[in-house]
């Protein structure tokens, strides 16, 4: 009997760490797929899960403990099984499209998918079965089951986070399942052989998933999201905590500033659209273009043109010191390079960017990477901010939203950091006297709201730091579409000369307007009378 509860203790244990687990990668996966706050029904879906056993268990209590090796061998094979088999068909069904352009359009969308999503309740059925039995029993110590039960669930979430690094979410998640599979089998075999068998068989699919996995685990994508595109040719992923990377070819003949939804992305160069060769996509949304750079300054003429190069073109500080805080592709890197900065350092949260950029595609980011002006940093923008004592000529965030359900989606978890007043009066701070935040984000057209929010909360920040006049320290640009817009916050107050250098390169560029700028109506009218 001590050695029965031993064992269940170990079980309690196991289940839990795999139930966790999974339950992250399942979130993780979901994520890749689903645009926004989809994945964050994952959560429920395993409380969904457990309930249903609990109703089971109600029942069918008795039964489940008079074969309980047994049921324990059924259990945790239907546990694998189905979670695999879920798994391989939400990689390989056809959902409908990412952003639906109408109501109907949507309703049939949500309709589809939340079914779809329901699907990964089922295999935490069969993890509440065992962990309900172990805590409903006499036969068991309960307060010792609750224990190892609470204990492995703290391992569980912390182990996935280096597995998820290490091996990605899809042999990550066989790794589990094969820990739960043959630890249940090790802690309570079975005594009939056909349950030696059903054992044997899941494992030998576990197997043969992974040697298979490229296939197994091959995504079919969202209609009209980035890797859907005829454009697009998908050609690394790679996975870390934060969220999924994708490396994918661009065919730069399809982009031009008339189709393109962003012009003041790229500018209006036909020759450096050349340059667009590559793109790095995140979770299949947030994106960044990666320049085929050859280490020349030549052969990015053209990059002055997009909004990147706002702070930059106010001449408030030549030369300047960069910090980016989201490092994508490298093109913030690249106006840096281009405007001659004598140092740049960037600061990226997802590991698996730096990876691509460092060691997997060396060969194509080399000149960039190897630029001693370029230091690469992994960490979080504002941890690195507040624990280093350097200021910056420049900060630049440029869009740092991935509108997908992980811990980086815009304007929740990690992301709201970087947007709130004390993330404000943070950069405001380690900002030279005539240093500049340059704040790009992606707005809304129909009915505008991010840049809205991100002023306000400028302004409420610097009233904190008791700025008398707020307004001289900013200035707004947005597109004629009214999609994308920048923030730029200045140390010092805007200068006539720098509003006239800004006036000058907006009225020269189709794809960028001032929408409000740091001076009364007749002071502006008087800066543009020079033009």
């Amino acid at each position: 009997m001590m050695k029965m509860r031993s064992s269940a203790t170990k079980l309690a244990f196991l289940v839990a760490l795999a139930t966790l687990a999974t339950q992250i990668l399942v979130h993780r996966i979901v994520s890749a797929k689903f645009l926004n706050n989809y994945a964050f029904l994952v959560i429920s879906l395993t409380m969904m899960g457990f309930a249903c056993s609990g109703i089971i268990l109600s029942k069918r209590l008795q039964r489940f403990m008079d074969s309980f090796n047994e049921s324990v061998s059924v259990c945790v094979a239907c546990f694998v099984l189905s979670l695999l088999l879920i798994t391989v068909l939400f990689y390989h069904i056809t959902i409908g499209s990412q952003e639906p352009t109408s109501r109907g359009e949507f309703i049939k969308t949500f309709l589809f998918n939340i079914p779809l999503a329901l699907l990964y309740s089922i295999p935490f059925i069969f993890c509440g079965l065992i962990l309900g039995v172990l805590l409903s029993s006499k036969n068991f110590p309960t307060s010792q089951i609750y224990f190892f039960d609470l204990l492995g669930s703290a391992l569980g979430a912390f182990l996935v986070l280096p597995a998820i690094h290490w091996f990605g979410v899809e042999v990550s998640l066989l790794l589990f399942c094969t820990l739960i599979l043959l630890g249940a089998w090790i802690l309570f075999p079975p005594r009939k052989k056909k349950f030696h068998g059903l054992t044997l068989v899941t494992l030998c699919i576990l197997v043969s998933s992974f040697y298979f996995r490229e296939t197994t685990f091959s995504m079919t994508y969202p209609k009209g999201s980035m890797l859907a595109s005829s454009g697009f040719k998908l050609l690394h992923t790679a996975w870390d905590p934060i969220a999924r990377i994708e490396f994918s070819r661009y065919d730069e003949q399809i982009l031009s500033a008339e189709r393109f939804l962003f012009p003041c992305l790229i500018g209006g160069n036909h020759t450096f659209h050349q340059k667009f060769k590559r793109i790095l996509t995140q979770n299949n949304y947030a994106f960044t273009f990666a320049l085929d750079y050859d280490g020349k300054k030549e052969s990015l003429t053209g990059i002055e043109e997009t909004i990147y190069a706002a702070a930059y073109q106010t001449r408030a500080v030549p030369n300047p010191k960069v910090l980016v805080i989201g490092v994508g592709g490298g093109f913030d890197l690249l106006t840096a390079l281009y405007f001659e900065a004598l140092d740049i350092t960037g600061v990226e949260i997802n590991s698996a960017t730096l990876t691509i950029l460092e060691k997997t595609y060396k060969w194509y980011f080399g000149y960039l990477v190897e630029n001693p002006k370029v230091h690469l940093i992994h960490g979080e923008g504002r941890h690195f901010l507040s624990s280093h004592p350097q200021k910056f000529d420049i900060i630049q965030i440029s869009g740092v939203d991935t509108y997908s359900g992980t811990s980086a989606c815009a304007n929740i978890f990690s992301e709201n950091y970087l947007y709130t007043t004390e993330a404000i009066q943070l950069y405001f701070s380690k900002l030279t006297e005539n240093g500049i935040l340059n704040l790009m984000r992606l707005e809304f057209p129909s009915s505008p709201r991010e840049m809205l929010r991100a002023l306000t909360t400028t302004v409420s920040a610097l009233r904190e730091l008791g700025i008398p006049e707020p307004e001289s320290h900013i200035a707004m640009l947005t597109t004629p579409k009214g999609n994308f817009t920048a923030l730029l916050l200045k140390k010092n107050p805007f200068t006539v000369e720098e509003m006239k250098h800004l006036g000058q390169w907006t009225l020269n560029n189709e794809y960028i307007t001032i929408s409000a700028v740091p001076m009364e109506e007749a002071r502006l009218q008087s800066v543009y009378q020079i033009f």
